[in-house]
C-alpha cells in the first residue's frame, strides 16, 4: 500500500491586538499550506492567508510565520 499524500495543512497563529485598533484584542491568522500534488512529495506549496485583522511591523515578521510552518513539515 503506497504511503498517504498529505495535500493540505492548516496554521492559525494568535496574537494581541495592536495599539492602533483598541476593537480587537486578539488578532487572528489562519496559514493554509496547499497542494494537490501533495506537501509532502514537492515539498512545496502555495500559501493562503485569512485573517480579518493581522498586524505586522516589518516582512520578517511574516516570513518568520512562514519558516515556522517549513520547518514543522519538514520530515
Amino acid at each position: 500500500m503506497e504511503r498517504a499524500q498529505l495535500d493540505e495543512a492548516s496554521f492559525v497563529f494568535s496574537q494581541e491586538g495592536n495599539c492602533m485598533d483598541s476593537k480587537n484584542e486578539i488578532e487572528i491568522l489562519e496559514i493554509k499550506c496547499m497542494n494537490d500534488l501533495g506537501i509532502d512529495q514537492t515539498e512545496r506549496c502555495f500559501y493562503v492567508l485569512k485573517t480579518e485583522s493581522w498586524s505586522i511591523d516589518s516582512l520578517d515578521e511574516l516570513q518568520e510565520l512562514i519558516d515556522r510552518i517549513k520547518k514543522s513539515l519538514q520530515k
